[in-house]
């Protein structure tokens, strides 16, 4: 059968005004304008980088402009207020949070704490981090003596084993108490460890058969689980008075606090169900789903959490398209997440050859030849997938899962993304960029651990962790995030890493050729970070249609020295066209 060309034209006009109505209908006209104006506004749009009048209806941005008459078009015809407050302030497009996990990160910032970098906290002071083992020890007596009822549980976190140099042992807890059952998060969160009384109360078997759990000479066992699934057996079943809504909410509202402070107006989840997925999702749709909420969400499921609530990838798949079928402009579901590798800070990442100076070639959590497995069902589904791949014996398995699902399941725009890139190769970059694929990375590794782990594996290696440069030189599309609670939420502090690749000293350069300038820094906490999560046609930069997120900074970071960007105010946040003062935080 044939169908007449003018036909056709006519038929497609016919649809096109259908759709122009639907459109009209769906976005009434605007009947409330706000123009916010400022000293500058950085838009992140290269085609106008720059304003310093931005109108806004209800939550979006509908024009901008070098001054308010640029914008007459607008307010000559529609009631208009116009808000000065930032007036002497330099606004970006709201800051974006690329890798977070913010109810983990909420309940370890809220536990007795024993880690050897400051605890960053939402109302007051930081809480000082410990300079050595004494110190964490003494901290940790003192945590147990102000327990009354002995029989409690205490679980105290932040172990650093790079900095202790060593893990905890059951004998080494036995010293904190005999009785009452004591379990010590790493600062990792990859790890954990216990003492005896634990061990008795759970009646753990000396013969669990789980990998990562260690044993003593005799074949007793040593008080340490090693990896994601041997500390999570033996922690998850002490955080379940965390996960009750009175609690979870007060903690994640501390989140949201913390977060706003350091002018973060989107957040991620990135490993969401891990703990309960029911009850995370509740959580998650009670507090941003909530028009006074300051933040927007991105939460990415955790596969093997979703898998195990649901008995097989299909029908998990099924509940993760449920999720995403409720998305919001406040809460959106994204894609899953998957493991190659352990963890970086608990030294149990796979650095390939060769390997760590002490013999050790460190830990998976997905054995490779079951990564393409577990991921191509997602990626037939059409899920963004986002890979935990850190060292670069990882990368090489995450590189070779992708070229097999796009040999079978050729795609396009899949934004497949390597997350943390603590190592990589000069030629697994450049694959990264033939495959089509993005880097998450995490930027902090050179602060915190660059001056501390050429004795691990080397000068060379140490100093060229988070190869951000070599991957924005190659066009990765490339973001940094804290990892939170693995580093402090602090943009302006990645910032600063990024442009001086400083260790925590403050005196010593680590990796100068991975070095990145200002504004690529300033992109890859706006538009790359949003166009990596793939939110960047509604956030990461100030152009009209898109949802009116800023965030307002006392200072100009393009007037200030690098080292000195991570200490710029953060006078507050927009959301959606509203301001929220960070002076208003904690006044509630």
């Amino acid at each position: 059968m044939t169908f007449p060309l003018k036909s056709l034209a006519a038929a497609l006009l016919v649809v096109a005004a259908a759709q122009a109505q639907a459109h009209e209908e769906a976005a009434p006209p605007c009947t409330q304008l706000t123009v916010f104006t400022a000293k500058k506004f950085y838009t992140m749009n290269p085609g106008h980088p720059e304003a310093r009048a931005v109108a806004v209806c209800r939550d979006r941005i509908v024009s901008l402009g070098d001054s308010l008459d640029d914008l007459k078009e607008w307010t000559s015809k529609v009631p208009t207020t116009v808000d000065t407050r930032f007036a002497d302030k330099t606004v970006f497009p709201g800051f974006i949070e690329a890798h977070s996990h913010p109810l983990l990160g909420a309940i370890t910032a809220n536990l007795p704490a024993i880690a050897a970098l400051d605890t960053p906290q939402a109302y007051g002071p930081d809480i000082k981090g410990v300079k050595s083992e004494a110190e964490a020890f003494e901290r940790m007596r003192r945590y147990e003596a102000e327990m009354k009822d002995q029989t409690t549980p205490i679980l105290i976190w932040g172990w650093d084993v790079p900095a202790m140099g060593r893990h905890l042992t059951r004998q080494d807890l036995d010293k904190i108490s005999t009785t009452r059952p004591v379990l010590v998060w790493d600062a990792s969160q990859h790890h954990g460890y216990v003492n005896s009384a634990l061990i008795a109360q759970r009646k753990i078997p000396a013969d669990l058969k789980l990998v990562g759990v260690g044993h003593d000479a005799s074949g007793e066992l040593n008080g340490q689980f090693l990896g994601v699934p041997a500390a999570s057996y033996v922690i998850l079943p002490l955080l379940a008075s965390k996960l009750a809504p009175a609690e979870a909410s007060r903690l994640m509202r501390w989140l949201v606090d913390l977060n706003r402070r350091n002018g973060i107006t989107t957040t991620t989840d990135h490993s969401m169900g891990i703990f309960n997925v029911d009850a995370e999702a509740g959580l998650l749709n009670a507090m941003f789903n909530n028009p006074d909420t300051p933040q927007r969400l991105m939460a990415i499921p955790d596969m093997r959490s979703f898998v195990a609530k649901y008995g097989t990838a299909e029908k998990a798949i099924e509940a993760v398209n449920a999720l995403q079928a409720k998305n919001t402009d406040r809460l959106t579901y994204r894609g899953v997440k998957f493991f190659t590798d352990d963890s970086f800070n608990g030294l149990t990442f796979k650095p390939g050859g060769p390997g760590y100076i002490d013999g050790s070639t460190g830990q998976w959590i997905t054995a490779p030849d079951k990564l393409e497995v577990l991921i191509e069902p997602w990626w037939k589904n059409g899920q963004q997938i986002f890979v935990h791949s850190i060292g670069v014996e990882a990368q090489d398995v995450t590189l070779d899962t992708l070229r097999k699902l796009q040999a079978k399941t050729p795609r396009s725009d899949h934004r497949f993304t390597f997350e943390h890139v603590g190592m990589a190769r000069y030629d697994q970059i450049r694959a990264m960029k033939a495959l089509g694929a993005n880097a998450n990375v995490n930027l902090y590794y050179v602060w915190l651990r660059g001056e501390s782990y050429p004795k691990t594996f080397g000068k060379d290696r140490a100093e060229d962790l988070s190869p951000v440069g070599t991957l924005v030189r190659e066009g990765v599309p490339t973001t940094f995030h804290s990892d939170y609670p693995v580093a402090p939420p602090k943009p302006l502090l990645g910032v600063t890493l990024g442009l001086t690749r400083l260790g925590q000293s403050g005196s010593k350069t680590l990796g100068a050729g991975e070095r990145i300038n200002l504004d690529q820094a300033l992109r890859m906490i706006t538009i790359d970070a949003a166009y990596v999560l793939g939110m960047d046609h509604k956030v990461g930069s100030i152009e009209p249609g898109k949802l009116a997120d800023f965030t307002v900074l006392e200072q100009d970071p393009h007037n200030v020295k690098p080292a000195a960007i991570r200490d710029i105010p953060v006078w507050g946040t927009v959301l959606g066209g509203r301001v929220f003062p960070a002076s208003e935080i904690g006044k509630r």
